[in-house]
């Protein structure tokens, strides 16, 4: 089948006054790829994922449901564990076809469920990672989420009131896995998030002697360093648009350290559309599969009022740069 070429649209912003244009990179799809690009699918991300072709995906990033009851509009989160834990083990199964041989997922899940009568605590973290490793997942990494919002849930039971016989310790926080399907290393190297500048820097054993360096600026290098380790602070919505609320935080961290510019990154849970956001802001092709038509027109709202925006930066950068 003929092969056709897309790109993702030119994205435009400035730093320290100076116009910028962020490179992108050039995907070959067929035909049959090609209408999955920068789109939102309605439907069942295992059925989606099933029709999609193999080894397509650069990166996943995504926040599943919890198995822990919430009410969404359309998807059943009120399952027993057993059963929430073959539906994670079914669309993670899916999304390791779909990956790229060096692609990696970042996985967004609270350390610890409680679900009482529907299968009790549950480590979850555990139960899902021995689920990925099943299926042929490698490990890269967790990340420990440091929220640096005021908007944590808090639980207040206690177990034994004031005594040893029972108590409730309870960990409300949540992390991402990170793991790749079977190199961890790029095998195509793109354009990374951060860009230096060539120059020539005095060797520090012979100062007369000057030597080429790509020099970065010293907010990249400190973002950089702060990625790599293993604590990612981000700020909760309290004012989510949907009951699938995820930090645009999140997704755009995942992205900067685990993808190149132009990458194909894929959210299955898209909900309001914030990884499909992030991965436009950040000048990455995306593909979107979300179960609620309702949480899709959201999204797709998102999407629309930010890609107006960027095209009215885009004309008053074009302004500027004729005088």
């Amino acid at each position: 089948m003929e092969n056709n070429s897309i790109i993702n649209p030119e994205l435009y912003y400035k730093i320290k006054g100076k116009d910028t244009k962020i490179d992108t990179k050039i995907i070959d799809f067929k035909m049959t790829e090609k209408k999955y690009i920068n789109e939102i699918t309605v439907g069942d991300c295992r059925e989606v994922m099933a029709q999609m072709p193999t080894d397509c995906i650069d990166l996943i990033v995504t926040s599943p449901p919890y198995g822990v009851g919430i009410e969404y509009d359309v998807h059943n989160d009120d399952m027993i564990i057993d059963e929430y834990l073959k539906f994670t083990e079914e669309w993670l199964t899916e999304a390791y076809k779909v990956l790229k041989d060096d692609g990696r997922i970042a996985l967004n899940i609270p350390y610890e469920i409680n679900r009482q009568d529907k299968g009790g605590r549950v480590f979850v973290v555990s139960e899902i990672w021995q689920i990925m490793k099943k299926i042929g997942f490698k490990f890269f990494g967790i990340v420990d989420l440091e929220e640096d919002s005021p908007h944590r849930s808090r639980t207040t039971a206690w177990g034994s009131w004031m005594s040893p016989s029972a108590p409730y310790i309870y960990n409300p926080k949540e992390c991402v896995i990170l793991a790749y399907k079977k190199t961890h290393v790029k095998k195509i190297k793109g354009t990374p998030q951060w860009i230096g500048e060539a120059a020539q820097v005095p060797d520090k054993n012979n100062p007369a002697i000057f030597k080429n360096k790509t020099v970065y600026r010293d907010e990249d290098k400190k973002e950089f360093m702060e990625l790599v380790f293993g604590q990612w602070k981000y700020f909760n919505d309290s004012r989510p648009l949907t009951k699938a609320t995820f930090s645009m935080d999140i997704p755009s961290k995942a992205i900067k350290i685990l993808s190149y510019k132009g990458d194909v990154i894929m959210d299955p849970f898209m909900g309001s559309g914030t990884t499909a956001l992030s991965a436009e802001f950040l000048g990455r092709n995306w593909i979107g599969i979300e179960l609620s038509e309702e949480y899709t027109k959201v999204a797709k709202q998102r999407i629309l009022e930010y890609r107006a925006k960027l095209a009215q930066t885009k004309l008053e950068l074009e302004e500027v740069s004729k005088f």
